[in-house]
């Protein structure tokens, strides 16, 4: 019991965030967005005559909240933020993230990139990484040891590089889909899981793209704030010397 005869507040300490308001902008972006998905999910199933409920009820409070509007203002404040970081120039003048949207969100996510001394650790912490040959999953009744809101923006990333023929980092993703497909040219069964199908493939080539991308954003980032930079693992034990350089 503290002085006042409560109970001590027994919630760990607040992690400690370099960006804090870029933060706090992106998760009110991302509740205001999932509650509208959650309307609009409502509005779909009463619609479809899954529900009783009223339809036009959740326009109005929609509409009462000007949850739209909201979005616009947290989404810009997001943005405003983002723009402080300073790899902000370089991440935005990239094909696909000039909106500058997905670019705030990556860059909350990350925060510090200080925190990250080689770019391995980046790998592992946006879900990239690969164990035993294997792209690293969660798994039950384990702590994870990735962000999945980062591993989701990183895919979204790799879907807008797709999208908008991103120069350098769609190459990267039909290089490496292409070669995948003829180190494996026909989907197998193993162990009562299909692998090498097409979608199996193309995971594959978009985390390959991703990587590249974050190493390209880690170089950049650290050496903008005059931090050590190391050569990635394949490149600095494993002689590897075809490496893309950030353009």
């Amino acid at each position: 019991m503290n002085n006042n005869g409560n109970k001590p507040d027994q919630r760990p300490d607040p992690k400690p965030r370099k960006n804090p308001q870029l933060w706090q902008s992106y998760l009110f972006w991302n509740e205001l967005v999932e509650m509208r998905k959650k309307h609009t999910l409502r509005i779909s199933s009463i619609e479809a005559g899954k529900s009783n409920l009223d339809a036009q009820l959740e326009r109005d409070f929609l509409d009462h909240l000007q949850i739209d509007s909201l979005i616009k203002y947290a989404k810009k404040t997001m943005i405003n933020y983002g723009m402080t970081i300073p790899c902000w120039e370089w991440i935005t003048g990239i094909r696909g993230l000039k909106q500058g949207s997905l670019a705030a969100q990556l860059l909350a996510q990350i925060d510090d990139v200080e925190k990250f001394v080689t770019i391995s650790k980046l790998w592992r912490f946006s879900g990239n990484a690969v164990i035993d040959g294997k792209a690293e999953k969660n798994q039950k009744g384990k702590c994870s040891h990735f962000n999945s809101q980062l591993k989701s923006i990183c895919w979204l990333i790799s879907d807008q590089f797709i999208k908008q023929q991103t120069p350098v980092y769609v190459d990267i993703y039909y290089d490496e889909k292409k070669r995948q497909r003829e180190l494996y040219p026909e989907k197998i069964t193993l162990n009562g899981k299909t692998i090498y199908s097409d979608a199996h493939i193309d995971n594959r080539a978009r985390r390959k793209a991703i990587k590249i991308f974050l190493s390209h954003l880690w170089v950049t980032w650290r050496e903008m704030e005059n931090l050590p930079i190391t050569k990635p693992y394949i490149q600095q034990i494993k002689g590897h010397t075809n490496i893309v350089e950030p353009v």
